[in-house]
């Protein structure tokens, strides 16, 4: 089995990119709120949710359980191995479509990332990143999201154009 496949069972799983980086951040406590982002590239659970685990065990955080929201991805099995690790993973069918959340070795530590949408503008999606990583700052998704709208160079319309004459 190889070390960046992910497999459930002896099948591995379809479309798995072997290895590209996530786009995920996270923040440097474990306070209250979001505890980071997560800009997947698509709501293909089979294809992210691997990369997102194997890119989080790479900065030293070990997912064992994954929780999301139904109705905004593609549901995948139960457990999930990546690597050498199982991953237990579940969904919701209430709360906000906008999270998941993660339980993470050794201490069942709980974490909360923000999902930016796929195909989300790429200033859009950085901005959110970094606000939901901010330590210490305990946002909901919903105010993240605003506020990562709120910037003035991803208003259009709004930019000064100068003209000759």
């Amino acid at each position: 089995m190889a070390d960046r496949a992910a497999w459930i069972g002896e099948q591995e799983l379809p479309g798995f990119r072997g290895g590209i980086d996530a786009r995920v951040s996270l923040r440097t406590d474990a306070g209250p709120g979001l505890h980071g982002a997560w800009w997947p590239r698509s709501t293909d659970l089979a294809v992210e949710l691997p990369e997102l685990v194997a890119a989080l065990a790479r900065r030293g955080v070990h997912v064992t359980r994954f929780t999301y929201p139904f109705a905004t991805w593609h549901a995948v099995p139960r457990k999930l191995a990546v690597g050498d690790r199982l991953v237990r993973v579940g969904g919701f069918a209430t709360g906000d479509p906008q999270l998941v959340r993660l339980t993470c070795a050794p201490d069942d530590l709980h974490l909360e990332l923000l999902v930016v949408p796929p195909g989300t503008e790429a200033l859009f999606s950085a901005r959110a990143m970094r606000m939901a990583s901010v330590p210490g700052v305990a946002l909901s998704a919903r105010t993240v999201l605003a506020a990562a709208g709120s910037h003035p160079a991803l208003r259009t319309g709004e930019i000064p154009v100068q003209t000759a004459g």
